[in-house]
């Protein structure tokens, strides 16, 4: 039976099912023009959840091409540096106020604060929109007007409950705004400074909240947030004992805590049993301090009394390896989804858990830096790991000059990880070109590299056909090699200092190029590219671009059109 009769018996709802998996661009892709049938299923499907991070231009028209606005919920547009300008081609043709049905927003990196304002204002008066998110948005994004629409849309919004931030919209809370919100979370919390005392004030009716403490306050003003039940903090200040007790007593119906901070005050079992209100279920954290000012044994014992390792079956792991001079405390399973490794055989960079551990507790570790430098090299056969890392995506590897036996290195990276799930590779201060030879023929998944353009020019003239996204830090000086050695290359981040260069790296790669970022470029070279990618392109091939403060040019690139 065909795959078009076998659709035709599927019922409406269960085809409607299906899609609620599927990108929207892929949905469009893989069933449209199977038949009338499934073309007014297509028609009439109201879910469509569009997210445009990270997609390829040509795909980005083609879903434009075939959406109607009022059936999609949720909307993601992105002005990251590999869909630069993507703002402006898509409302070149749509407006906000034509997703009559939106439920979730997200702005990233609105480029300035007329494209911003127009869509605050498109979104007035939004009876469905549930969630708006705004990140990576820099102080030129906005001005005086920026903050006015956006309180008022906070005040006189019916359906609004969440609300993401980035560290340029934090004023918002020295207006007069007054919400029903019930969860806010802000990005780049390092950023934030929004008091606790204004967030408490302008949204009472909180349940779960991620923030930074970034300034000293009176704790004593923070009104009581009853009804948060989850919060999520970066603390970069130094907190006394009694403030933190005050704040935890504001707080009388948490379930969820998670506190990530520095200093010696927090290495304390008995405070957090005596204090942590009696409704917290899930007490996650990591801290760090200066490893001279604690005594291991003494700090581990006050997470080893029954209410820990009992009745609440919280278990902690004390980390010496992760910098030579502090100490890290974390709960189990490890509640981040950045590690940073510094294996050693040396017995006095250890780790001590509370109790023995025999489940994985890595697993939510996504990105893992491994630094090899405190590595004894080639007179040590063997180096075993407390750890095991099954889902990292993303695996990060510095020596600063340690040359250690490639054996000993491929050995203890295979016995701490999955290797078979790593798609992006980034080397900082590496220097074994021999073992990244090695090492990429063992993944297979690999697709993302980043390497310095020392490390690069020694590698062995090798194909590296499975990378579709190259970032070569420094200069850039021979063309052909990269050519040769990366194929496939679909995104591009070089250092170029010619236009002879730039020229040749598009000319290339023009059958596989879908963006391309050139760093630090002159304003000569950036307007002379861009008039010359007009004429070179004329109406064979659509483009947009963008040039960011750093002085780089990002170029996003649709498919050749023969």
């Amino acid at each position: 039976m065909s795959t078009m009769a076998c659709l035709d018996k599927l019922p409406i709802e269960l085809i409607h099912t299906i899609f609620n998996y599927l990108e929207t661009h892929d949905i469009f892709i893989s069933f449209y023009n199977i038949n009338t049938y499934i073309n007014t299923i297509l028609n009439t499907y109201q879910r469509y959840h569009i997210n445009f991070e990270s997609i390829s231009m040509s795909n980005f028209y083609m879903t434009l091409h075939h959406i109607n606005p009022s059936q999609v919920i949720s909307l993601t547009l992105s002005n990251m540096d590999d869909t630069p300008g993507q703002f402006q081609l898509f409302f070149s043709l749509f407006s906000m106020k034509q997703f009559i049905r939106l439920e979730s927003l997200q702005l990233i990196q609105p480029l300035n604060p007329i494209d911003l304002n127009k869509i605050l204002i498109d979104l007035f008066p939004s009876e469905s929109l549930k969630s708006l998110s705004i990140i990576h948005c820099q102080p030129s994004s906005v001005n005086q007007e920026t903050f006015l629409l956006f309180s008022s849309l906070i005040n006189t919004s019916t359906s609004l409950r969440r609300l993401y931030l980035s560290g340029a919209l934090n004023t918002i809370f020295h207006y007069d705004i007054t919400s029903s919100i019930n969860h806010l979370y802000f990005n780049n919390n390092i950023f934030n400074t929004v008091p606790l005392e204004y967030i408490a004030l302008r949204m009472p009716y909180l349940t779960s909240l991620n923030t930074a403490i970034t300034l000293n306050m009176n704790y004593t003003h923070i009104l009581t947030l009853i009804h948060l039940t989850r919060l999520t903090m970066t603390i970069f200040i130094n907190i006394n004992n009694s403030d933190i007790k005050i704040l935890l007593n504001k707080m009388p119906s948490l379930v969820f805590l998670k506190i990530t901070a520095n200093g010696k005050q927090w290495f304390n079992g008995h405070f957090w049993e005596q204090h942590l209100p009696l409704t917290v279920q899930t007490f996650q954290f990591n801290f760090c301090t200066q490893s001279i000012h604690i005594n291991e044994q003494i700090i581990l014992e006050t997470f080893q009394t029954p209410f820990w390792l009992k009745i609440k079956q919280w278990y902690v792991m004390l980390d010496c390896q992760m910098n030579e001079t502090m100490t890290h405390i974390y709960s189990l399973p490890y509640c981040d989804t950045q590690f940073y490794y510094r294996p050693s055989m040396n017995p006095i960079y250890k780790f001590r858990s509370s109790v023995p551990i025999s489940k994985p507790y890595m697993n939510n570790v996504k990105t893992l830096t491994v630094d090899f430098s405190t590595l004894i090299t080639e007179s040590n056969s063997s180096l075993t790991s407390t750890h095991f890392f099954s889902n990292i995506s993303t695996l990060i590897l510095v020596d600063h000059g340690c040359y250690s036996s490639i054996q000993l290195l491929l050995n203890f990276l295979e016995s701490i990880i999955d290797l078979n799930q790593i798609i992006g590779l980034k080397l900082g201060q590496f220097h074994h070109p021999d073992f990244i030879s090695i090492l990429y023929n063992r993944l297979p998944q690999l697709h993302s590299l980043r390497i310095p353009e020392t490390l690069y020019t020694k590698l062995q003239m090798l194909d590296f056909r499975n990378i579709r996204s190259l970032n070569i830090c420094d200069w850039l000086t021979n063309i052909d090699r990269m050519i040769f050695m990366f194929p496939s290359i679909k995104c591009l981040c070089i250092r170029s200092i010619t236009f002879e260069h730039m020229r040749q790296v598009i000319e290339l790669l023009k059958e596989t190029l879908i963006n391309i970022t050139f760093r630090h470029i002159n304003q000569e070279l950036q307007e002379k590219i861009v008039k010359w990618l007009y004429d070179y392109f004329d109406k064979h091939r659509q483009f947009s671009y963008d040039i960011d403060e750093h002085m780089n040019l990002h170029i996003w690139l649709s498919d050749l059109m023969v």
